[in-house]
């Protein structure tokens, strides 16, 4: 195999450990905010409870999410919880 095919392999290869680690570090930091989720689909999408019990489905090995509802997709499992999860002080 030339060149290029061995670095688009690698770039692959970082790519699937990149998204699995996402998923596991993503659905740990849940976990530990015990923020109720319902697993969907062996862990690649979560249905999460929101704030007022409005659902929103999650990615985690892409970080994005979109509240049930809306149109538009999001970025961040951060802005997530800031935004849609955690109650404000």
């Amino acid at each position: 195999m030339g060149d290029m095919g061995e670095v688009f392999n690698e770039m692959k290869r970082q790519k699937k450990e990149r998204r699995a680690s996402n998923t596991e570090k993503s659905t740990q930091l849940l976990i530990e905010k015990g923020v109720k989720f319902e697993s969907k689909n062996s862990g690649a999408h979560l249905v999460v409870q929101g704030k007022d019990g409005r659902l929103i489905d999650f990615w985690p090995s892409t970080g994005k999410f979109r509240p049930r509802g809306d149109k538009r997709f999001q970025g961040g499992v951060f802005k997530m919880l800031r935004k849609y999860v955690e109650e404000q002080q």
